[in-house]
């Protein structure tokens, strides 16, 4: 192979990244990782919430024709093809980092853009954020990631289609500019911030033990942790992320890497707005976005329909299999959670 070839072939891989999650642990690509990079991505399973006993919460519910106006977002974010990085970004990547701060600032919110270049990978990602100011500083972010699969470039060909990560990238993005306008219109107790995250999806086709996956989070804690709390614009409180909440089938599975307290606020949601039967039926630890929040102490709970998901990385992750049905659940949950979450973790209710 020439000088020339094996560049481009180089390139073409290290453009690629795909999703890892935490039931691929088993497989050689993490039983070969190393103990160090094993322990700075592997946070502690915590037990099973008790399901009988749940907190009574009032429901808060979505207005009606939130999930039908998720829906066309989603729509609209799929016409834009693949949306990841590379050597060469899609142009579906740029595209939707455009789409939402459009969408943000039509839903009355200053986006703001973080842009760097990985210096081990020599890709470049974009994170978004806006935020709503609350009545507190203390800060809750919603959070979701924008990137999705890579499905190019792969060694072993059955790892190389057309995908659109409808459900898989999109669904989560599609619901928090929904919420925008609602939350913008409505200030809270707690500052929201929602956060649009780049890079989840690793770099090799198999998970890797965190190590070249999870950039936007890692970068956006790595940013936080640098600033002395004394000059930090609202203190972090707790995170809600949202991954694949669109299939038509909705299952959010309990992570059980995610903060127990979060993880029954959760499901208090869900059974108060009578969405139990889409909640917490099975329960599996996941390796997403949250991760590298939990790893600097900041209470995550990781809302994920993974376990069980046909459509998970695969040509059939398209628009046909999710549903806003779906999406109007998760509203539902989201927004009755925020306020318990408000009374359990920003300090100055305590």
């Amino acid at each position: 192979m020439s000088r020339t070839a094996a560049t481009l072939l180089i390139l073409a891989l290290a453009a690629c990244f795909g999703a890892g999650l935490a039931h691929q642990r088993t497989g050689p690509s993490f039983q070969q990782g190393s103990r160090q990079q094993r322990q700075a991505y592997e946070p502690r399973v915590q037990p099973q919430i008790d399901q009988e006993e749940v907190d009574p919460l009032e429901p808060v519910r979505a207005p009606v024709d939130l999930g039908e106006r998720a829906f066309e977002k989603l729509s609209t974010i799929v016409g834009f093809g693949p949306r990841h990085t590379a050597a060469t970004p899609t142009p579906g990547w740029s595209r939707q980092l455009d789409y939402i701060e459009n969408e943000l600032v039509a839903a009355g919110l200053q986006p703001e853009r973080d842009t760097w270049t990985d210096r081990r990978e020599l890709l470049t990602f974009s994170n978004v954020r806006a935020v709503v100011p609350g009545r507190s500083k203390e800060r809750i972010v919603l959070a979701c990631h924008h990137d999705t699969k890579c499905t190019q470039g792969h060694a072993d060909p059955k790892n190389n289609f057309h995908f659109v990560g409808a459900n898989d990238g999109g669904s989560a993005v599609a619901l928090l500019l929904a919420l925008a306008p609602l939350l913008a219109t409505n200030p809270r107790e707690a500052t929201i911030e929602l956060l649009f995250l780049d890079g989840e999806e690793s770099l090799d086709w198999r998970w890797n033990d965190g190590s070249r996956a999870m950039f936007g989070s890692k970068r956006y804690v790595q940013r936080h942790r640098e600033t002395p709390p004394e000059k930090q614009e609202s203190p972090l409180r707790a995170l809600v992320l949202l991954d694949m909440v669109a299939r038509t089938d909705l299952h959010i599975q309990e992570e059980l890497y995610s903060d127990t307290g979060l993880r029954q606020i959760a499901f208090a949601a869900a059974v108060a707005t009578g969405r139990k039967s889409s909640f917490f039926k099975a329960a599996e630890s996941a390796s997403d976005d949250h991760v590298p929040f939990l790893e600097a102490g900041i209470p995550a709970i990781d809302l994920i329909d993974l376990k069980g998901n046909p459509h998970w990385h695969e040509p059939t992750d398209t628009i046909e299999n999710c549903s806003a049905a779906s999406m109007q659940a998760v509203a539902d949950v989201v927004l009755t959670m925020l306020p318990a979450v408000e009374r359990a973790y920003l300090k100055a209710k305590r």
